[in-house]
């Protein structure tokens, strides 16, 4: 999963995908926008196939964050 996801967020970074940890702050270390966030998390949801609603968004602050919370709605990876 974490590879996967470090995928997705080096679309959207300068930071090449092996730079990114599950300790990075999406914006302060990624340097990520809240608008970048937005489609962030439409492609997360797209590829593991889960809803985020908006009042959840708030609750990634670090790449664990959203490995747990993808984790959390029962996403198990193939």
């Amino acid at each position: 999963m974490l590879n996967t996801i470090q995928s997705i967020l080096s679309r959207y970074t300068t930071m090449g995908k092996d730079e990114i940890r599950e300790s990075s702050v999406l914006t302060a270390d990624l340097g990520l926008s809240s608008f970048d966030i937005v489609s962030i998390i439409s492609d997360f949801e797209d590829e593991f196939d889960v809803e985020i609603p908006d009042e959840d968004i708030r609750k990634f602050v670090t790449v664990n964050d959203i490995i747990e919370y993808v984790q959390g709605r029962g996403y198990q990876q193939k």
